[in-house]
């Protein structure tokens, strides 16, 4: 029983075995078809992703052949011709981006019509204007605060200083500065001047020197008639106008002081310069040879020109026993972004800016235009430092501050205008006009006193001063 038994267990085990490598093999070969089913799958995701990535770059380098950005501008016509020339040149070395341009006769319209725009969600992503824009749409939440996420690698460090700072608004910045322009510079006959004076003090005893009152010839003469022509002192002493990031009048400081203590010393103690002329006067003298050297605007580069005089161009001279140079007031233009401007627009906008701010377009612009730079290093430029006159000019205006928006400008105008009057004349002491002239602005800002009575203040005091009925 026992042997048979066991025969039949070697049969039976022999049948198993047998069933056992057979169901094996059959699970072998469905595990290796389900790895080899498996890895053709993983590819064909692998694949599948590669196309959908490069369907998805695709769909990008068609969407960049469709950008489309719009600039408003209110140029005049060189500055004009200026632009469609580098959107030009941008457009031929960035074929996927198309610029269309709106110009517009006056900034006044061109701000109605940009604030109306952006305000329904729609308008230019650029516009190109000056400074005075700010104040006009910042607070209306219709351009950009200008930050890093926004214009990529722009350092406004590299800026001029007085444009920088009235690009802001409420300590916020809002506009890239593109253009300079409007500012005073130091103008010489060269074929009188061998030196140019670098102090007031050196000036004041050339012109002791050349004067000659019968015959009208002045080494100097100062348009002191305008405020544009004695703020800069204020700047050449130390201090300053105005707080620019709120717009605060700072005209009561020691520096204004020293300004009307300069005034009074060169027309009334030295009486170096003669009082009481226009400036139009000062102008034709210096162009017919009489006066040696003024103070006037480099918008007048052209007509001195033309006028045949081998003039030079300076920094005005260090103040009167001072250290500093005088700080003109400056202008220019910039751009500002659209509110609604964001994706592949907005980076649009900056590939454009970008280029612009080149020193390449920056020293076209300055060929082709009357316009300055605006990056503080471009003098460096073998083009700027062989061409003398804008490389001396450049360098006056890196010392100036920024012109203050329009209607704060026209009150301290005024103030300063009216009170340096009374200096001149001697019915003010300095310091007294240093204070009157923050007084006055302050009034004249706030609408409780006009220009016109503040002249008439002026003149009661110089009649109750002198003992005179009223």
């Amino acid at each position: 029983m026992f042997n048979f038994l066991r025969f039949k267990d070697k049969g039976f085990f022999k049948l198993i075995i047998l069933f056992i490598i057979s169901s094996l093999c059959v699970l072998l070969i469905s595990i290796s078809c389900r790895i080899i089913s498996s890895g053709s799958e993983e590819e064909g995701e692998q694949n599948g992703e590669e196309q959908v990535e490069a369907v998805e770059g695709e769909l990008t380098e068609e969407e960049k052949t469709d950008i489309k950005i719009g600039l408003w501008d209110c140029l005049e016509p060189k500055g004009r011709l200026a632009l469609m020339g580098s959107i030009e040149s941008f457009t031929l070395e960035n074929n996927y981006i198309e610029i269309d341009t709106e110009h517009f006769r006056s900034q006044e319209e061109l701000e109605d019509k940009f604030e109306a725009a952006s305000l329904a969600g729609a308008g230019p992503e650029l516009i190109l204007l000056n400074f005075d824009g700010v104040q006009r749409l910042a607070p209306e939440n219709v351009i950009k605060e200008i930050e890093a996420e926004t214009v990529e690698a722009l350092d406004y460090s590299l800026l001029l200083d007085g444009l920088v700072e009235i690009s802001e608004y409420n300590g916020r910045k809002y506009i890239i500065p593109f253009r300079s322009y409007d500012f005073l510079v130091f103008f010489y006959n060269k074929d009188i001047v061998e030196k140019v004076p670098e102090r007031f003090d050196d000036l004041m005893s050339y012109c002791k020197e050349v004067n000659n009152y019968v015959e009208g010839v002045y080494g100097f003469m100062l348009n002191s008639n305008e405020a544009d022509w004695i703020i800069p002192f204020i700047g050449g002493y130390g201090d300053w106008i105005v707080e620019y990031n709120y717009n605060s009048l700072t005209l009561e400081n020691e520096a204004t002081v020293k300004t009307m203590e300069f005034l009074n010393y060169i027309y009334n103690e030295e009486e170096i310069l003669p009082r009481d002329v226009e400036y139009s006067e000062i102008n034709e003298s210096f162009k017919s040879g009489k006066v040696h050297m003024i103070i006037d605007s480099i918008s007048l580069l052209e007509e001195y020109e033309e006028a045949g005089i081998n003039y030079g161009v300076a920094k005005i001279p260090r103040v009167w026993e001072g250290s500093r140079n005088p700080t003109p007031l400056i202008s220019g233009t910039g751009f500002m972004i659209n509110a609604n401007c964001y994706g592949s627009e907005l980076e649009a906008v900056n590939e454009f800016l970008k280029f612009m701010l080149a020193e390449e377009e920056q020293i076209g612009w300055t060929s082709g235009t009357d316009t300055f730079p605006v990056l503080k290093n471009i003098d460096k430029n073998d083009a700027i430092r062989n061409d003398s006159i804008v490389y001396n000019a450049f360098q006056q205006a890196k010392l100036c501050r920024g012109k203050p928006y329009e209607e704060l400008i026209m009150v301290i105008r005024d103030a300063v205008r009216d009170n340096a009057k009374s200096v001149i004349s001697g019915d003010i002491l300095p310091a007294d006009a240093a204070l009157k002239i923050q007084e006055d602005a302050l009034r004249l800002r706030s609408g409780s006193i006009t220009v016109d009575e503040t002249e008439e203040e002026g003149t009661a005091g110089e009649i109750e001063e002198s003992g005179e009925p009223e």
